[in-house]
C-alpha cells in the first residue's frame, strides 16, 4: 500500500525540483511529451517567471503548482496555468522519476489535482491539452472522466514545439 497526497508548492525548493525535471532530462524524453528542448528558459529566468505567484491572491494568479508526494516523497507535480478565476484554467501533469511512471498512481495524482484546482480557483472548466502522441496523459485524462472535446495542430505553450494535441475539458469534481 502507498500514501498518495498532494500539497501547494510553498517555496522555491519545490519550483527548483519542478525545473530540474525538465532541465535534466534527455532530449528525447523532452520531445515525447512535446517539450522543445531549445525553448526551455534557465533557471534563473523560470524562477523570476513563477515564484511571484506564491504571493499573490488566488483571483490574481498565473499559475499554481502542486506536489505529488509518494510516501512522502516529492516524485512529480500538477498545475495549473491560464487561470481565469470562477471560470476556467488549463492542467498539467508530470511524474518525474520513471521507476512511478505507468503503474498507476498518476490517475489518483491527477484527480485529486484537479479537484483541488476546480475548489480552489472556483472552476466551471477545467481543460487539458496533452501532446497526442504521448498516451499516459491521454489515457488518465479519460479513465477520470474528462471529456474529449478535439484534435488539433497547435503551441500548446512557451517550451513546446508545433504538435497535435488532444483537447479534454471536465466541468466537475471527479470521484
Amino acid at each position: 500500500m502507498y500514501c498518495a497526497d498532494i500539497k501547494p508548492f510553498s517555496c522555491k525548493a519545490d519550483y527548483e525540483r519542478m525545473i530540474d525535471y525538465f532541465l535534466k532530462a534527455d532530449e528525447t524524453f523532452l520531445i515525447s511529451m512535446g517539450v522543445d528542448p531549445g525553448k526551455l528558459p534557465t533557471r534563473k529566468d523560470w524562477l523570476d517567471r513563477l515564484f511571484p505567484d506564491l504571493e499573490r491572491s488566488d483571483c490574481e494568479k498565473q499559475t499554481y503548482f502542486l506536489s505529488w508526494l509518494y510516501n512522502g516523497v516529492a516524485i512529480g507535480h500538477s498545475n495549473v496555468n491560464k487561470i481565469k478565476y470562477g471560470d476556467e484554467a488549463y492542467i498539467h501533469l508530470h511524474i518525474w522519476a520513471a521507476e512511478h511512471r505507468k503503474v498507476g498512481i498518476g490517475t489518483e495524482f491527477l484527480r485529486k489535482s484537479a479537484n483541488t484546482f476546480i475548489r480552489k480557483f472556483a472552476l466551471k472548466s477545467l481543460y487539458c491539452e496533452p501532446y497526442a502522441e504521448n498516451p499516459a496523459p491521454n489515457r488518465a485524462l479519460s479513465k477520470l472522466g474528462f471529456r474529449f472535446i478535439k484534435r488539433y495542430r497547435t503551441i500548446p505553450g512557451l517550451i513546446n514545439f508545433d504538435q497535435e494535441v488532444n483537447q479534454y475539458v471536465i466541468q466537475h469534481d471527479i470521484r
